[in-house]
């Protein structure tokens, strides 16, 4: 047992030179994304063909295509599963990317654009089962279009989107790549897709509300513009 314990912690521990762990994240990316990522980069990394974290970033499009076409089916399960796999290997890029002192602001920028291409692709393929064929366009498209509303408010007027928590590791009890997970893969394969969703979405809006409120410094709205998209 002990033996075994050891080999875990040498996976997930930081060796002398190695930068791989934030000092806080998301829950959902410190208790479910790490979790597989890091011993995934690691296995990559020994690989002797290199494989570029940029090449898991652009795997990541049809891992998730696939999942938005399966919700658009309606079969939200296998979705969720597809899901699934576009989200390890997103975890797993930029863990690579530090593990081999290969990151760049190209990768970041790339990383930036396919989440929100993959995103899009899933809403939509959401949008489309659970909302539109009900007869219920308008509503799910609302729902939709008030999750991207208030994500570029957060981006564009607050100075921060974390804020201390309890739990060292943790940046914030709700952040937006919380909301994706629960709302791609827990949602979709609980069965509640169209309960759950909308109350995510309420979520975020009370999180980054709470956030601008008490904020004391004057956003800087040029500023959070280029370092959203990345310039």
């Amino acid at each position: 047992m002990g033996k075994i314990k050891s080999f875990i912690n040498n996976i997930y521990t930081e060796k002398e030179g190695e930068h791989f762990l934030y000092k806080s994240e998301p829950w959902t990316l410190v208790y479910i994304g790490r979790v597989f990522a890091i011993p995934l980069a690691r296995a990559i990394a020994k690989l002797p063909i290199k494989i570029h974290p940029n090449i898991l970033t652009i795997i990541t499009v049809p891992f998730s295509l696939i999942a938005g076409i399966s919700f658009f089916k309606n079969m939200l399960i296998l979705g969720a599963v597809f899901y699934f796999i576009s989200y390890i290997i997103d975890c797993t890029d930029g863990t690579l990317a530090r593990l081999t002192n290969t990151e760049s602001m190209f990768g970041k920028r790339l990383d930036f654009y396919t989440d929100i291409l993959n995103n899009i692709i899933m809403y939509f393929g959401l949008w489309y089962s659970q909302y539109y064929l009900q007869g219920q366009w308008f509503l799910g498209g609302s729902i939709v279009a008030a999750h991207y509303l208030i994500m570029i408010f957060g981006y564009t007027f607050l100075q921060k989107l974390t804020y201390k928590t309890i739990f060292p590791r943790i940046s914030s009890y709700y952040a937006h790549l919380d909301e994706g997970f629960i709302t791609f893969f827990v949602a979709t394969i609980s069965g509640y897709f169209r309960i759950i969703f909308p109350i995510l979405v309420a979520m975020q809006f009370i999180s980054y509300l709470i956030l601008f409120m008490r904020q004391k410094e004057k956003p800087d709205i040029i500023t959070n513009i280029k370092k959203t998209l990345r310039f």
